[in-house]
């Protein structure tokens, strides 16, 4: 083994350690939280995060033994644990825009029929923090409470980028990596649903995740007009065209309007 090859190899066999051992650690907890219910496996996770098995498996452990992650015996595969509900539950009270904003989003439901969504903004990506669905048969249920997307790539998501400042803007499209999924839209795209989302005062998701679903989105802002969240709403294409669509629009920047005056802090 080449001197270099050596020194990768003990480096990697080191105990969890240092500023990119934190960062990586970080980014097994996001990932673990935007999984699916039955969790993901350790392949999974040293795969799609760039990580040796080795070090994956020695993290997983490490967060496993703290209680953040759980380890499902007969899959093998890891969720969030205990631990990480307890925090979950510490920032809730800190950061309630769920709860603040659940008869909005439920409101948005019944009124349209449709799926609502409630989306905030982690880094360079959107959360979805809630969904409420309407009455309509026909159900759109791509996107779960927990997930996350790159920001832009979504009604909810690009509502949240498309409304910042332009330095931000440009920030988030300088990270922005189109080849990390194949139905991630490219940044030509994006920029293209930038505009026209600043244009229109509502971002349109036209189908670049499922041709037949289209989704729109609003920005919540706060007293100092700051975009703290999106509102958005999914549905079949029929159902977010034309006049509806007009519609559809109205109800959300009614809800982003009353929300953004609920969550604004009082004047002393």
């Amino acid at each position: 083994m080449s001197p270099a090859k050596s020194s990768a190899a003990a480096r990697d066999a080191d105990p969890v350690g240092g500023a990119q051992s934190i960062f990586r650690v970080l980014r097994i907890l996001k990932y673990v939280g935007a999984a699916p219910a039955r969790g993901v496996g350790l392949t999974d996770v040293a795969r799609d995060l760039g990580l040796t098995p080795p070090t994956a498996h020695r993290m997983l452990s490490a967060l496993l033994q703290e209680g953040f992650l759980a380890l499902n015996p007969k899959l093998k595969t890891y969720s969030l644990g205990r631990e990480s509900y307890i925090l979950g539950l510490a920032a809730e009270s800190r950061h309630g825009i769920k709860a603040i904003a659940e008869s909005a989003v439920l409101r948005l439901a019944e009124s349209t029929g449709d799926t609502s969504f409630l989306s905030v903004r982690s880094g360079h990506e959107a959360v979805c923090v809630d969904r409420k669905t309407g009455d309509f048969p026909i159900k759109i249920l791509t996107l779960e409470v927990g997930h996350r997307r790159p920001l832009g790539v979504g009604a909810g998501s690009l509502a949240l980028l498309a409304f910042l400042p332009n330095d931000d803007i440009e920030r988030v499209l300088a990270r922005y990596d189109a080849s990390a999924a194949p139905d991630l839209p490219s940044t030509a795209m994006l920029r293209e649903d930038i505009a026209a989302a600043r244009k229109q005062g509502y971002a349109l998701n036209p189908g670049r995740i499922i041709p037949d679903m289209l989704g729109v989105g609003v920005p919540v802002y706060d007293r100092e007009q700051h975009v703290v969240a999106a509102l958005s709403v999914a549905a079949i294409r029929s159902r977010l065209s034309g006049a509806r669509l007009q519609e559809v629009v109205a109800a959300l920047q009614r809800a982003a309007t009353e929300l953004g005056a609920e969550l604004a802090p009082r004047p002393a």
